[in-house]
C-alpha cells in the first residue's frame, strides 16, 4: 500500500521517511534533477512530483517495503513493459528495493523518454 506523508514540500516528505527509503529516494531525486534540469518539484497526489512544461514528468513514493518511481504515462509503461534490468514495473510504476536504488542510466532513460513524450505533446498542441 502506498503511503502519503503529510508534507507541503518534497523535502518535508523525504524527511518523514524511514532512513533507508529516504536515502534511496534522495538518490533518485538527484538523478531526475540532473536528467531534467528544467523540471520543477512539488507535492501532488500527496507525493513528490516533478513537473515539466506544466505536465507531471515522474513522481516518487514509498510502499511498506519498496520505493516507487511513477511514470505518469500508460504509453511509456507499455513501451517499458517486459523484464527491466532494475526494479519491477507494475502498472505505471517502477518498484525497487531501497537497498538497490535505480541506476543513473535507468533514471536517465525513463526521464528522457518521458520528456520526449511531453515535448511531442506540447509541440502538437502548439500547432
Amino acid at each position: 500500500m502506498e503511503r502519503g506523508y503529510p508534507a507541503g514540500t518534497v523535502d518535508e516528505y523525504l524527511a518523514a521517511l524511514p532512513e533507508e527509503q529516504k536515502t534511496a529516494l534522495e538518490s533518485v531525486r538527484r538523478m531526475i534533477r540532473a536528467a531534467a534540469p528544467g523540471a520543477t518539484e512539488r507535492i501532488g497526489y500527496q507525493i513528490p512530483m516533478f513537473e515539466y512544461h506544466r505536465n507531471y514528468l515522474v513522481g516518487l513514493s514509498v510502499t511498506d517495503g519498496d520505493c516507487c518511481l511513477h511514470l505518469m504515462s500508460p504509453p511509456l509503461a507499455r513501451q517499458l513493459a517486459g523484464p527491466l534490468a532494475e526494479g519491477e514495473l507494475l502498472g505505471c510504476t517502477v518498484h525497487f528495493a531501497p537497498e538497490r536504488p535505480l541506476s543513473e542510466e535507468t533514471v536517465r532513460r525513463i526521464v528522457g523518454l518521458r520528456t520526449a513524450e511531453i515535448d511531442a505533446s506540447v509541440f502538437a498542441r502548439a500547432r
